[in-house]
């Protein structure tokens, strides 16, 4: 039998010493026979210095200790893949975790005979924000250009966490961009774009931290993006190539989408099909597509096709991942997420209410488990509605759950607040029922 592959990985450590130790034991739990872990700690001032070193006696054969000042992530990052000897990379942020046997997985998926340089996996959220707690980071990649055009999904579709790459790969691409004090791995993602293909594998590999003092978490969603976009243009290539007109063309439309009067149009269109006003709506659908030509997917045609139970439209038109349709437990038209499964479970338990707006209405509902349908609900006198679903036969785990309803209302255009989300429901509770024999 060959033996395992080299693997390194660089974790970088500053004043997270609430997280550190949960960080370092899912590389222990690994149980990987050719792991290197080097920590470069920046000189922490809590507990984390004492946890790495006690990792370090414990696993002397596992961990590496180096402390000393840095510059922030990114040369912390430098400094540690420096010292990384591994055939395979990769870097593990001191408040996240791997799940057990993600090294394994990565070793056998990495495959530079077969052109696979780089491999990424699903991660989950969990931390302190109820509403994402595990629920899936963004995961797809399509292209470079798609990689590129981050304006068109408005998120990172890549987990850091759960990226694995080759040697090969740092070695032509380079290092991390020390510049960048934010979104350094989307820099890092789209200059290994240009060269090499990732190569989504469809399991969950970590678990990706949400608390109060992380980078991502104090940053808005538009002064992220607009970051992003700023990082984006360095690989958009000379005026002289394909790529850098597509970039230009998309960015503009973009642009035309975000200004005021385009989405206004897109809300007169919006309220229009909430009327039930099909031939206004229609009329006002081409004006929107015309002044914000970007948002006619997710604003209008999504909404149609998630009611509608169309699924393969409703995902191609989606703007947003469904973890941002989910705070205070509020879903969409159409929801899509995984639910872990202990051995030992024996129904999937599904409560949900729907709110006064819908009540002289026909809502309908409907949940799908692994792609079938389980459950039709009607309205019926009580607005709220529970029910016990069976575990399908060969369920995967996670389990794919689906929920999608035939009516939906915007906030802000019923004058209740200024969301913009498109809301059915409420999904009260979604959890494994465990058998207690």
């Amino acid at each position: 039998m060959n033996e395992l592959p080299k693997i390194s990985i660089v974790t970088p450590s500053f004043n997270q010493g609430a997280y550190l130790e949960e960080t370092l034991q899912s590389l222990v739990n690994q149980d990987y026979p050719n792991l290197e872990v080097i920590i470069q700690e920046g000189g922490s001032t809590d507990q984390s210095v004492e946890i790495a070193k006690r990792f370090v006696r414990q696993h002397p054969r596992l961990f590496k200790l180096f402390v000393e000042a840095d510059h922030g992530q990114a040369d912390a990052l430098n400094r540690g893949f420096a010292r990384a000897t591994g055939e395979i990379l990769g870097f593990l942020n001191s408040d996240d975790t791997l799940l057990d046997g993600c090294l394994n997985r990565v070793a056998l998926e990495i495959d530079p005979a077969h052109k696979r340089y780089i491999v990424f996996g699903r991660s989950l959220f969990f931390g302190n924000d109820p509403a994402k707690e595990g629920k899936d980071h963004p995961f797809q990649y399509t292209s470079h250009f798609d990689q590129l055009a981050i304006w068109k999904r408005r998120y990172n579709q890549i987990p850091q966490p759960s990226t694995f790459w080759h040697r090969t790969v740092w070695e032509t691409c380079g290092g991390i961009d020390a510049t960048i004090a934010h979104a350094l791995d989307y820099d890092l993602f789209c200059r290994f774009s240009k060269t090499y293909r990732f190569h989504p594998v469809p399991e969950v590999w970590s678990r990706y931290r949400l608390h109060d003092s992380s980078k991502t978490v104090n940053k808005t969603r538009d002064t992220l993006i607009e970051e992003c976009i700023e990082i984006s243009r360095r690989y958009w290539g000379s005026w002289l190539t394909p790529l850098r007109w597509r970039c230009e063309i998309s960015h503009r439309l973009y642009q035309r989408s975000r200004r005021p009067q385009a989405i206004q149009a897109v809300r007169k269109a919006e309220a229009a099909i909430l009327k039930k006003a099909p031939f206004k709506a229609f009329l006002l659908s081409l004006v929107a597509a015309w002044k914000a030509p970007l948002e006619l997917a997710p604003r209008i045609l999504y909404p149609i096709a998630a009611t509608r139970g169309w699924t393969k439209l409703a995902r191609r038109f989606q703007a947003s991942p469904p973890e941002d349709l989910c705070p205070n437990q509020w879903i969409g038209p159409f929801y899509e997420t995984r639910i872990s499964l202990p051995s030992n479970t024996v129904m999937i338990q599904v409560e949900i209410e729907i709110p006064e707006t819908f009540s002289n209405t026909d809502f309908q509902a409907v949940v799908k488990i692994e792609g079938e349908a389980s459950s039709h609900w009607k309205k019926k006198p009580n607005r709220r509605w529970e029910m016990e679903i069976p575990v399908p036969q060969n369920a995967s785990n996670p389990t794919p759950v689906l929920i999608t309803s035939n009516q939906y209302f915007v906030p802000q255009l019923t004058g209740e607040n200024d969301d913009t989300r498109l809301l059915s429901l409420q999904l009260l509770t979604l959890q494994p029922t465990l058998d207690s024999a």
